[in-house]
Order: C-alpha cells, then structure tokens, then sequence
C-alpha cells in the first residue's frame, strides 16, 4: 500500500472509531432509561442484569488506547 492509501486507511477508520463510540454511548444511556422505567418490575429485572453484566464483560475486553499493531 503507498502512503496515501495508508492515510485514506486511516481517515476511514478514525470515522469508524468516532460512530462506534458515538453508538456505544448512545447504547449506554437506552440501558440506563430502560433500566430506570422497568427496574420495579421483576420480570424484567433478570433481562437488564443479564445485558448489564454482557455489555460490562465486552466492554471490559476492549480498549480505549491506540498502539502500535
């Protein structure tokens, strides 16, 4: 690859990186308003604390820094 086609790589994936962490946010504050309006209900209970626990596990797998591949 030549070096423009690297930085187009790179201005690409910088977008990318903005919209997944634009929508993970966004994911966050749905959970936090459904998890507010059904809390009290116990059948939901068990589906908010299964999604909370996958989003946290995956979430925790992630990383938030760039380094060198």
């Amino acid at each position: 690859m030549t070096i423009k086609e690297l930085r187009r790589q790179i201005t690409i994936l910088k977008k990318e990186v903005v919209r997944l962490q634009d929508e993970n946010a966004s994911l966050w504050l749905l959970l936090d308003e459904l998890e507010k309006s059904n809390v009290s209900n116990p059948q939901y209970k068990q589906h908010f604390e299964d999604a909370f626990k996958e989003l946290r596990k995956s979430t925790s797998m992630t990383t938030t820094k760039v380094g060198k591949a």
